[in-house]
């Protein structure tokens, strides 16, 4: 079974729900507030791509990502990801920039990053 464009949208359908796919790949058994010691009190803020604690403590899940501190969407940086990995012979940033619909530069950096990420250790 192969991981359609629909299964995509489906499991991401907004920049909410790719962040909550990053915060549960980087903490999978929950995550304990440094500030009041509690568990899973981590809520999504409105409008920034963080999580607070019920005590104020607020954790940045896309922070020492490729994500960090890029004004780019998260969706559109999954879909890049999700054409970069299911494309056979390869695609380039001018592909990302016309399916993604963000500028050249944007793609260039966002395909540049990828690739990294995907490399193999030792290449």
């Amino acid at each position: 079974m192969s991981y359609t464009i629909k299964d995509f949208q489906a499991q991401f359908p907004d920049d909410a729900a790719c962040l909550a796919y990053i915060f549960a790949q980087r903490h999978p058994e929950g995550i304990i507030c440094p500030k009041c010691q509690r568990r899973d009190a981590f809520r999504p803020v409105t409008g920034r791509r963080a999580y607070a604690c019920n005590c104020g403590h607020q954790i940045s899940p896309t922070a020492g990502t490729i994500f960090h501190k890029s004004p780019t969407s998260l969706k559109s940086w999954f879909f890049a990801m999700f054409l970069m990995s299911t494309g056979k012979n390869g695609v380039s940033a001018k592909e990302i920039e016309r399916h993604v619909g963000v500028t050249y530069k944007c793609a260039w950096r966002m395909a540049h990053q990828i690739r990294q990420l995907m490399q193999q250790d030792g290449n």
